[in-house]
């Protein structure tokens, strides 16, 4: 597949954290299952020196969640791949509000070049620091996800419950919708993350908007679940063996989750960067984007946008 930006979804932050959160009770419920034991479907990371959730509770903290081109099945794409799917998230654990910036690919990066190929040069450390950078903000988690495991969890969850408010129509992401309600299977919900045929002006923006859209679809359809104590811990203990950490204990996980568990969908803001040319494919970052940048870092909340 040419362009697997959906990846971004199983390192869905907000969905990301529930699930992981629930981790120590369904552990002492059902035994602690080995993690990452099947396939990876997100791996969480506590990244840079930014102080970390459990350090200070209260405070707005950030995420990036970035999806990356990499497939272990083709030798031309190895990892880490290209950061394809980029999206921060701030969260403020006091007012329970959570902002999204939806960062297109082609963005140019404040030392020069696609933002996304810093992920494929130097790693997640270069392109969270190009972001930190634009943005001016620390950004204390990161949720990196690889292609293979998207699709089953989705099916695993029972599908996404998402509103396509336009006719979609790309054959080579497979998008075929037409306006309405869907629930969306793994393949379906890979076919709408991926579309931006369908938007011959602002494809890749408005494909990196409708990623964000997902996001906060998955929260929703997950926290409408509402599995009970028994179903939650049977259903943690399997996801369990499909997530990995790095420079994250159990605890982190599990304060992570419950704060998770507080946010509601519907104060979920989603705003997409402001861009405009730039050289040669590039996507300048535009000089309102200053204002956004203020108005996200002083406490992760898009009073004003």
């Amino acid at each position: 597949m040419k362009h697997p930006l959906v990846r971004l979804l199983i390192a869905v932050p907000l969905t990301g954290m529930l699930l992981a959160g629930t981790l120590t009770a369904a552990w002492l419920a059902l035994g602690a299952p080995k993690v990452a034991s099947a396939t990876t479907w997100f791996t969480v990371h506590h990244v840079g020196g930014a102080a970390s959730f459990a350090e200070s509770p209260d405070a707005p903290f950030y995420v990036l969640v970035l999806g990356n081109d990499s497939n272990p099945d083709d030798r031309d794409r190895p990892e880490p791949g290209l950061g394809d799917a980029i999206h921060v998230i701030g969260v403020n654990p006091a007012t329970g509000d959570s902002s999204i910036i939806d960062v297109p690919r082609d963005t140019e990066a404040p030392g020069g070049g696609k933002i996304n190929a810093y992920n494929a040069t130097g790693g997640l450390p270069a392109i969270v620091g190009q972001l930190e950078r634009m943005m001016g903000i620390d950004i204390s988690y990161a949720i990196t996800a690889g292609f293979p495991g998207f699709t089953a969890m989705v099916d695993e969850i029972g599908g996404v419950d998402i509103t396509v408010t336009e006719p979609m129509v790309d054959h080579d992401s497979g998008a075929d919708f037409q306006p309405g309600p869907y629930k969306m299977s793994g393949d379906s919900l890979l076919a709408y993350s991926r579309d931006r045929k369908s938007y011959p002006a602002e494809g890749d923006r408005q494909r990196t908007v409708n990623q964000g859209k997902a996001i906060i679809a998955a929260l929703t359809t997950l926290r409408a679940q509402s599995p009970g104590a028994a179903g939650t811990a049977k259903l943690v203990a399997t996801l369990a063996r499909h997530v990995k950490t790095d420079g994250m204990d159990l605890t982190q996980l599990y304060d992570l989750g419950r704060l998770a568990l507080t946010l509601d969908p519907a104060r979920v803001k989603n705003v997409l960067l402001p861009t405009g040319q730039g050289s040669g494919t590039n996507l300048a970052v535009a000089a309102s984007a200053q204002d956004l940048f203020a108005d996200f870092r002083d406490d992760a909340i898009l009073q004003n946008h």
